[in-house]
């Protein structure tokens, strides 16, 4: 796996899966903004995928390899775009909803309403937010039900060690392939099954990135890509109400780190991500904003 221009992919140097983590400017512009929303988030992504192109293009063969892309997240990752840009090839695509049914700690049950798997390659690449690794296990088990793969490439703005164990595993029961490229670091997952920290005990990351969020959040263990990654441009209204409850939360809420925040009105359009507050709140009713912290 090469280098690309201003961009390294370090071995994770522990055992366990095939993880190389992915340093450049482009990722610590994502990663450490979570201000970052629209289309200048989109353009950051894209950026940031096209960094993981290139470090991957000599191992995707041109004319077996195929996108198995989760909406609707998948969508900011712009894998097929980000080829193009840097091989001057065509990415097909296969195409997956899925949905979190329920989450905790290290855990998720995921449902599938909806694929479509037109495109069949030996060699797939995933571009997804990895916390518990149940999605893309979820994704690629409704795939074998219908072709095969040889190896699985992911790729992660920000994914877990303990995601990724549980695909890897997964995917070695089945002889396939996996290799990993994350963000900046191999988080841990938080113990609401949503927050990606710098500060979380098992992340293993650089020393700086560390320091770095402990200044930002004030020593908070504070995800870095918040509870709904891609809202900030799929969703950005969401994303704004989510990051109100994260400030809430952390005591933050004077923070310049949120300034996106904004105080929701109806909080059934975060229902999705309702286990990662529901404990810091007394209430029963939600749309209360008493909390216990």
């Amino acid at each position: 796996m090469a280098d690309s221009g201003d961009s390294v992919a370090e071995p994770i140097g522990a055992p366990g899966p095939h993880i190389r983590i992915v340093h450049n400017a482009a990722l610590e512009d994502l990663l450490f903004d979570r201000n970052l929303t629209g289309v200048e988030f989109r353009r950051a992504c894209l950026r940031c995928s096209r960094h993981f192109i290139a470090h991957l293009a000599d191992e995707l063969p041109p004319d077996d390899t195929a996108e198995l892309m989760i909406l609707s997240k998948g969508l900011v990752y712009q894998l097929a775009a980000a080829m193009a840009a840097e091989t001057g090839r065509n990415l097909p695509a296969n195409l997956i909803a899925t949905s979190r049914a329920a989450v905790s700690q290290g855990t998720a049950r995921i449902e599938v309403p909806y694929a479509c798997f037109e495109a069949p390659a030996g060699t797939l690449i995933i571009g997804d937010t990895i916390a518990s690794g149940a999605t893309i296990v979820a994704a690629l088990s409704r795939y074998l039900e219908t072709h095969s793969v040889q190896r699985a490439f992911i790729v992660s703005y920000a994914g877990t060690l303990i995601g990724a164990t549980r695909i890897a595993s997964f995917c070695s029961a089945r002889g396939i392939e996996t290799t990993f490229l994350y963000g900046l670091a191999a988080f841990g997952l938080g113990d609401n099954g949503f927050d990606l920290s710098f500060l979380h005990p098992e992340t293993i990351t650089r020393a700086h990135y560390v320091q770095r969020a402990r200044e930002m959040y004030s020593g908070e263990a504070v995800s870095a890509v918040g509870w709904d990654f891609g809202s900030q441009c799929l969703a950005p209204r969401k994303y704004r109400h989510l990051g109100w409850v994260e400030a809430e939360i952390w005591n933050l809420t004077d923070a310049e780190s949120f300034a996106f925040a904004e105080e929701p009105e109806d909080w059934s359009e975060l229902a999705h991500e309702r286990p990662a507050y529901e404990s810091a709140f007394r209430c029963t009713d939600l749309s209360s904003t008493q909390k216990d912290i």
